[in-house]
């Protein structure tokens, strides 16, 4: 299965490399460079904003938890940077487990509490990515026709995700009445009491969505968050010159950008989300598309690296070394069913 899962994401990153590069004139793409276009000041400062959501998604994550948790800020900070760096390492988005395991390590909750806070904050994540997505189609009306039908498409999924988020709100106890049936056909006995458990944790988790008063903090955290990456988005585009594109260019490239990593792909979402910036710029704002490449790829170095550098700094305080994280990854469906019943 394993094997299959590699396969897929690798078919996907060659096909979106090869769609979003097969026209792009190398030495055009070289010419974002140009000293001439170049502002670092709004650069410097959105490599600063990539790595300050991470403070934001922790401050959020905090909201999750129960008081006797002991959930703090800066521990779940950490649990962040490294997650995102495996993520940026590590093939098959790791980066969410690996999430996981090192909360774990910052607050007392067993892990398939940890993971129920996980759902529902990619819930909370995937609806603001839609969001960005359906806002600049709200006031424009001459997007390109795919554009035009992806959004109709987010649009009913965020209605269908908004109405799945208030059906576990009244009735967090759904996803245990469907999963058991499942489980008990799947699992032997053995195994089937130590689901058992977890799924009651994992629901024990979802009862946070309850909580009116932290559902409120969550959500004005969760726009907070997406309009920082919005507005750094904004200072890339100034960054590079592109001083004509509209406000909706860094909602729905942020938008589009949201949807193709959530497709399987190599470390570090190459190919889904060059594809996803290059489309939007050239086929939506009209940049030429071997420029539209060359921003594509400097912008995802400005992402990537100083995260990945912070984060690999942060694991090795923490004891851990990339091939530890792994195999700590790799053995979860071992140490779920021991959590969970303890």
């Amino acid at each position: 299965m394993r094997l299959v899962k590699h396969a897929v994401a690798l078919l996907i990153t060659a096909g979106c490399l090869y769609y979003a590069f097969k026209c792009v004139d190398l030495y055009q793409a070289l010419a974002i460079l140009d000293t001439e276009r170049i502002r670092l000041f709004p650069l410097i400062v959105f490599s600063l904003l990539c790595m300050v959501v991470f403070l934001v998604r922790a401050w959020r994550w905090t909201y999750f938890y129960r008081p006797e948790h002991g959930a703090s800020v800066g521990g779940l900070t950490v649990a962040n940077f490294i997650g995102f760096t495996a993520n940026n390492i590590l093939p098959l988005r790791m980066g969410e487990v690996v999430r996981a395991l090192m909360a774990r390590r910052k607050v007392n909750a067993p892990l398939s509490y940890i993971l129920a806070t996980l759902f529902i904050e990619r819930l909370f994540d995937t609806l603001c990515i839609f969001l960005c997505v359906i806002l600049p189609l709200l006031f424009y009306n001459d997007f390109p026709s795919p554009v035009v039908k992806i959004g109709k498409i987010v649009f009913f999924i965020f209605l269908g995700a908004t109405v799945f988020l208030i059906v576990l709100r009244s009735k967090p106890h759904l996803a245990q009445k469907i999963a058991l049936p499942v489980g008990r056909k799947v699992f032997p006995d053995r195994l089937f009491e130590r689901f058992k458990h977890f799924m009651q944790t994992f629901t024990d988790g979802l009862q946070i969505l309850r909580n009116g008063p932290a559902m409120l903090k969550i959500i004005v955290l969760s726009l907070f968050h997406w309009w920082i990456v919005v507005f750094s988005y904004g200072l890339a585009f100034r960054g590079f010159s592109f001083d004509t594109l509209p406000w909706s260019a860094p909602y729905l490239t942020l938008g589009l950008v949201g949807l193709g990593v959530a497709l399987p792909s190599a470390p570090a979402f190459v190919g889904p989300l060059h594809f996803a910036i290059i489309y939007s710029l050239s086929n939506v704002y009209s940049i030429p598309t071997s420029t539209a490449a060359g921003f594509a790829v400097v912008i995802h170095l400005l992402m990537m690296i100083p995260v990945t550098v912070v984060g690999l700094m942060l694991m090795w305080k923490e004891g851990f070394t990339i091939g530890q994280i792994r195999k700590k990854a790799d053995h979860l469906e071992e140490e779920l069913p021991e959590t969970a019943s303890g």
